[in-house]
């Protein structure tokens, strides 16, 4: 009979790189994202804390009754009584709590754009698959046309059997890969829905469809100066510096001596007495520790500001580096990747008789396991850009 051809161009076709609603649709996640919504929060109950703290303490009421022996008579006395720091203590903690304030917001910051990583890299991870997907399930409805057309010439005594049976499994191993595709699909769809606060991603993955964001690997070359510039940790770490800078003030300040002042109320045997109280605290004798305490995190802070942007220069410069690799990989691999020619020599072959069925189904294979390892290639490829694309 004549000879069957898989039409297979789809495993040489290149996926269109460039996606406008990816941008979009990361948005989206990133704002119905719960961990995102709850570090708002908890900054905002820590802030209104570290406010009340800063306020004088709470009126004190006391109030005595005592009781005389038998004639002598009893008396009763009321106090009120207000207590605080000295006034420029408020101040310094104002100031260090407005500083502080900021440091939070900088770190608030920081865990959006870890959020929008992992979104990122979530979408990423949901393209490839779909990616993977559509090429299986091409492959598989040509491959479920040739297991036709044999059976048919086999019942007709045209082809042998066993050529069939080659058909059919080579059948069976292409549904297993793409179902284990789907089962990997569903499990990353339902991860990303998480991250979308439970809400549902399908209409904003049939947005983005099989397309990869279009970045360019020279516009995100990363450097200590852009770092240093857009890092909101590193922000975050020279917003703490500040602040406690603040505190150190807060404890210098805080062992100036505090006042409490009250007004006295007595009642003796009929007999009214009213009054005040005056009354001194002495914090210079026991506060030169957290001075010296707080000068010392401030030093922690500076050492801890320098290694988090060492740190993210030296992660950056990596992955720019292994992201240039890799593109030289697919530069290689797209001239003979994207070209029909291989399978156009195949199937003459085929079509002419030079090769049996089996050889041709194991070239099939060869072909399908080259492109396979092209978009794993490119999907490598998008994780570094994904990862250099941080403060995007």
């Amino acid at each position: 009979m004549r000879r069957i051809y898989i039409p297979l161009l789809l495993l040489l076709c290149p996926f269109t790189i460039g996606a406008d609603n990816f941008s979009d649709v990361l948005n989206t996640i990133v704002t119905n994202n719960l961990t995102t919504k709850y570090n708002v929060a908890s900054d905002y109950a820590k802030i209104e804390e570290m406010k009340g703290e800063n306020q004088l303490e709470a009126p004190e009421v006391e109030f005595e009754r005592v009781w005389g022996a038998k004639n002598v008579g009893n008396k009763w006395g009321l106090s009120v009584t207000q207590s605080f720091d000295w006034p420029g203590v408020y101040k310094a903690r104002k100031e260090a709590i407005s500083k502080s304030e900021y440091a939070m917001h900088y770190l608030r910051e920081s865990s959006v754009l870890d959020v929008r990583m992992e979104v990122r890299l979530a979408l990423i991870d949901l393209i490839y698959t779909r990616q993977k997907m559509n090429v299986t399930k091409g492959l598989s409805e040509s491959m479920g046309k040739l297991m036709e057309s044999y059976r048919i010439a086999a019942e007709r005594g045209e082809e042998t059997r066993l050529d069939y049976n080659k058909v059919v499994i080579e059948k069976i191993q292409i549904n297993r890969e793409l179902k284990s595709l789907e089962g990997q699909f569903a499990v990353a769809v339902s991860s990303l829905e998480s991250l979308n606060g439970g809400e549902p991603v399908t209409p904003l993955l049939d947005a983005i469809g099989d397309s990869y964001p279009d970045y360019s690997l020279s516009q995100l070359a990363p450097t200590p100066e852009s770092i240093k510039e857009k890092d909101p940790q590193y922000a975050a770490a020279m917003a703490s510096i500040e602040a406690n800078k603040s505190l150190v003030k807060v404890e210098k300040m805080s062992r100036i001596p505090g006042f409490s002042i009250g007004y006295v109320h007595e009642n003796e045997m009929g007999e009214n007495f009213n009054g005040f109280s005056f009354g001194i605290t002495l914090p210079f004798l026991t506060g030169k520790s957290k001075v010296r305490a707080a000068n010392l995190q401030t030093e922690a802070l500076n050492f801890e500001a320098e290694i988090i942007l060492t740190q993210r220069v030296a992660e950056m410069n990596g992955v720019y580096k292994q992201a240039q690799a890799i593109h030289d990989f697919i530069n290689e691999y797209e001239p003979v990747i994207n070209s029909d020619a291989n399978l156009q020599l195949l199937k003459k072959a085929f079509d002419g008789g030079q090769i049996s069925l089996l050889t041709y189904l194991q070239e099939v294979t060869y072909f399908r396991t080259a492109y396979n390892d092209y978009l794993d290639t490119v999907y490598e490829y998008q994780q570094a850009l994904a990862k250099l694309s941080r403060y995007m």
